[in-house]
């Protein structure tokens, strides 16, 4: 029975992923415990592997000699298990997802193993054993999705995300969405790269605004935008640390 489960589980992952979403996060089921602050990683690490169904060549993990002090929580190191090496993780090899807390990213998802989005590192992460220590995938359109409330807003990308009446690109375009004036909320209803959204056209940014709320306002509109590009990497940016 376990085994059935098992292939059933990969058998979701690829379908809902595919080559559409490819790319996402690797977060904790649950965040309170401190020990997976500041950047979300098991206790014991991450096994990392050279490859789909490879060898495992090491661990990714705070758990190392050289981390010690205030700013511990902030340090991933790579344990080279041949080498016998530690070798530090730069911060800008993950994702910032909320104030002062980050989550590391994948670009592909093969068999049961995600190859992590680290500059010049083939690492890859088995996903039985992220589940095993309560981790999960999540593809960034989810992400988004499941954020509204966490985060300030999410907007266009450059040059802009067109607004369209239904998810395709034959609909009319409701209005073209630019800069930090307005404000995409996506729902949680998806067809394919494209979500609906809401979306509040302001005057000016409500963190730098004397405008009451009434006063900001220009207009709330409605409509469908591609959330995620060809390789399901997100078409929208969000200010991770609020105001």
């Amino acid at each position: 029975m376990k085994v059935i489960i098992t292939i059933f589980f990969l058998f979701t992952i690829q379908l809902s992923f595919g080559q559409t979403f490819q790319n996402g996060l690797i977060l904790p089921d649950k965040n309170e415990d401190d020990e997976i602050c500041c950047i979300y990683s098991p206790k014991d690490g991450f096994k990392i592997y050279d490859g789909p169904n490879g060898k495992l060549i090491g661990t990714l993990t705070r758990n190392v000699t050289q981390n010690t002090g205030d700013q511990s929580p902030y340090k991933i190191y790579f344990v080279d298990n041949q080498a016998n090496t530690e070798q530090l993780v730069e911060l800008g090899n993950f994702q910032e997802i909320g104030y002062e807390v980050w989550a590391l990213t994948y670009k592909q998802i093969k068999d049961d193993f995600v190859n992590l989005n680290i500059k010049n590192k083939n690492f890859w992460l088995k996903i039985s054993d992220i589940q095993k220590d309560r981790f999960y995938l999540s593809n960034w359109q989810t992400f988004l999705s499941n954020n509204v409330d966490n985060l300030l807003g999410f907007y266009a990308n450059e040059p802009g995300l067109n607004l369209r009446e239904q998810p395709n690109l034959n609909s009319r375009i409701i209005r073209t969405l630019k800069g930090d004036i307005n404000q995409i909320s996506p729902t949680k209803e998806h067809n394919g790269h494209w979500t609906k959204v809401k979306v509040i056209i302001s005057k000016e940014h409500p963190c730098g605004t004397d405008l009451t709320e009434k006063e900001n306002i220009i207009e709330e509109v409605e409509g469908w935008i591609k959330i995620v590009d060809d390789e399901g990497k997100p078409n929208v940016w969000y200010y991770s640390r609020g105001c």
